[in-house]
């Protein structure tokens, strides 16, 4: 699969995305300028490419921006079921060696009770904290 940017060029107005449950879309353009500021975003927290992050999120447009972000970085994603317990995902952040944790604004307090359990140089980053950060994020 090509990169989104790749389709913004040609079809920028394109849906890549649709929630069947809630008929939300994103098209190309959009997937390319969010996974764009998303990728500023991990690199103003110091990631690089080789570097892991582990994700935990509902199912949501948000999850595929942040893994094109990702991706776009060479930084290496792991997501993480929403089922599991408190203890299954801290144990999965550390075993990934995720040196950022991010989730989904509705997972937030999860997250807030998990910090004092995952390992020392992972910072957990909330969606909501993203957006703010990637808004002051130079285009690349």
């Amino acid at each position: 699969m090509l990169h989104p940017s790749r389709h913004a060029l040609t079809q920028p107005d394109k849906v890549v995305y649709l929630m069947a449950a809630s008929g939300k879309t994103l098209t190309y353009r959009e997937l390319d300028d969010a996974s764009n500021r998303g990728a500023q975003l991990l690199r103003s927290l110091g990631l690089k490419a080789g570097d892991h992050m582990a994700l935990l999120f509902e199912n949501s447009l948000r999850f595929f921006e942040i893994c094109w972000a990702a991706q776009r970085s060479g930084i290496y994603y792991t997501a993480i079921s929403t089922y599991l317990v408190a203890d299954e995902i801290a144990y999965i952040v550390g075993d990934c060696g995720a040196k950022v944790f991010v989730v989904s604004d509705a997972l937030k307090p999860l997250a807030e009770r998990l910090a004092p359990s995952l390992p020392a140089p992972t910072a957990a980053r909330s969606a909501a904290h993203a957006d703010r950060q990637a808004a002051q994020a130079p285009a690349a």
